[in-house]
């Protein structure tokens, strides 16, 4: 026999079980979230360390590729092709199987001659068109190997439409935001060429390190003047280094000076204007020998007996015009 009470203190046994269950369910939820939370911010951290460090290589390791020049004296060397004749070959071959073409007795009967006479006339007249578009074809081969030897000649002679094209369009300059702002190209005597670039300026650097600790969090720490000013020199002098090699890549001349320009304070004016801050010339025989890619950009400059006037409290200080001459 089952009391009220018993019924009662089973239903109380129940729903306290029931209860526990939703409570350990709520804390398994609970400890679910505050895993994923966790988990994103350590992704978070990681990627932000390594968003970092990838900022710090292009800012000052931008010199840091291999230097592979084009012969543009090996192409410039080469006899220009002659254009090709337009041939008949497929549209011939269309013919021969349209003037070879005899109604049997079957196609007679059957009314079929005059559709296949008109798919061999109409395989004719494609056989033109696709003549016409080789010939079209080959016709721009020829053009584009006579244009290249065309251009290595201009280049030779430093034709200055020649050298700004390819300068556009076969260097790597335009695809450097850590480096370049912009660039102007000086052509003077005796095949010089001196580039003027415009560099980032010193409040276009970091003023915050992030690195991830063992713990996976990320470490934010704001960055010393000195340490800023450091990045600001190697980035000035990666710039100048990746300017040199890429004009030295794709215009053949023996030797190009980069001068850098970067926004400072006139004493004269208070007025805050683009200065000279760096020259340096670079020779073709000189970046040949260097493995850049494992080099510091300071000490490659200061090695290629570069101008400049810098210190790790003021920074940059202008350098004199004569020396960008």
């Amino acid at each position: 026999m089952v009391t009220t009470r018993q019924v009662f203190r089973g239903a109380a046994r129940t729903m306290r079980a029931i209860d526990r269950e939703a409570k350990r369910s709520q804390a398994r939820r609970v400890a679910y979230e505050r895993s994923a939370q966790k988990i994103a911010l350590l992704e978070e951290a990681a990627d932000a360390a390594d968003e970092y460090q990838q900022m710090i290589d292009q800012l000052v390791g931008a010199h840091r590729i291999a230097f592979r020049p084009v012969d543009w004296e090996a192409k410039a060397q080469c006899e220009p092709l002659p254009m090709p004749e337009r041939t008949s070959v497929t549209e011939e071959a269309a013919r021969r199987a349209a003037g070879g073409y005899h109604p049997n007795w079957f196609d007679r009967t059957f009314g079929l001659a005059r559709g296949k006479v008109a798919r061999l006339e109409s395989a004719v007249a494609h056989a033109v068109i696709h003549d016409e578009a080789m010939h079209r074809a080959e016709c721009g081969k020829v053009r584009a190997v006579n244009d290249g030897i065309e251009l290595a000649r201009k280049l030779i002679a430093l034709d200055r439409d020649a050298v700004a094209k390819v300068v556009n369009e076969q260097s790597g300059l335009g695809d450097l935001p850590f480096c370049v702002e912009a660039l102007d190209l000086w052509f003077g005597e005796n095949r010089q060429v001196i580039a003027r670039v415009d560099g980032l300026d010193l409040e276009d650097m970091p003023t915050q390190s992030v690195t991830l600790l063992q713990s996976g969090k990320a470490s934010v720490k704001p960055l010393s003047p000195a340490k800023i000013q450091e990045l600001h020199r190697a980035n000035i002098c990666a710039s100048a280094l990746r300017v040199a090699v890429e004009l030295l890549k794709v215009v053949p001349v023996p030797m190009v000076e980069v001068v850098m320009e970067t926004d400072l304070l006139d004493p004269a004016t208070g007025h805050i204007e683009p200065k000279p801050v760096l020259s340096v010339k670079v020779s073709r025989q000189a970046i040949a020998t260097l493995a850049l890619e494992r080099t510091e950009a300071p000490a490659v400059v200061e090695r290629l007996g570069g101008e400049m006037d810098w210190n790790s409290r003021r920074g940059f200080a202008a350098i004199a015009d004569g020396c960008v001459a």
